[in-house]
């Protein structure tokens, strides 16, 4: 059975990281970074990449739902593959219930090197507003804007230089009144999504039936 992923540039560093320990994996589909700020236009990329796809038997996209952006989708002639994580941080921690229970705990803004490489992101709005509006005024800005959390809190995946990018972002954690920390990342879902183990902790919706997110794996069994 043929396979093929789709994944997101944000977690490149990881999905590589994951790829070069195992034997085969399937061949990869970049999306571009960026899109996850608009769900629509995220949709509309990734079902013209699935169109794409004739020739296959699973697709699988190493995706969270971001935003709702997964709703919908639909494959012809393929079975569609989704963990069922809310986004990318979900799965870099290992699942939705890793995220609540750290939230619980101490409500964080999650960054790694892939966000602050690829995305629009928060450090690009500092920087920029540091520059139209100076220090005392950004500092009012992003205090206020970040001040429902407790935690800058960086995911240590094992990719790239957690302290470099702490020290890259200090200035912006002490404007915002944060603590930064940093937690482990369990990059287990993203090693089953390529090894073609996809248990419950996977969407599997069939040909020819549209993404739903509250769709049921024990209803897609009674078919």
């Amino acid at each position: 059975m043929r396979t093929v992923g789709i994944a997101c540039r944000t977690i490149e560093d990881e999905i590589n990281s994951v790829g070069k320990v195992l034997s085969d994996i399937c061949p990869l589909i970049w999306i571009e970074s960026g899109l996850h700020n608009y769900p629509s236009r995220l949709r509309d990329r990734l079902q013209e990449e699935i169109d794409k796809l004739t020739d296959v038997d699973n697709i699988v996209l190493i995706f969270g739902y971001c935003g709702n952006s997964v709703e919908g989708l639909l494959s012809t002639n393929a079975q569609l593959v989704i963990p069922k994580v809310d986004d990318c941080i979900s799965m870099l921690l290992g699942g939705n219930e890793v995220r609540l229970e750290v939230s619980r705990q101490r409500p964080s803004y999650y960054l790694t090197d892939g966000w602050l490489r690829y995305e629009y992101n928060i450090f690009q709005e500092y920087l920029h507003c540091q520059e139209k509006y100076g220090s005392v005024r950004t500092q009012r800005i992003f205090g206020a804007m970040l001040e429902h959390y407790t935690t800058l809190n960086f995911i240590d995946t094992g990719t790239y230089s957690v302290e470099q990018l702490m020290a890259q972002t200090a200035e912006l954690a002490t404007a915002a009144n944060l603590q930064q920390e940093v937690i482990s990342g369990n990059l287990t879902l993203i090693a089953k999504a390529l090894r073609g183990e996809w248990d419950e902790d996977f969407l599997k919706v069939p040909p020819g039936v549209p993404v739903h997110i509250g769709y049921s794996v024990h209803k897609e069994e009674d078919r």
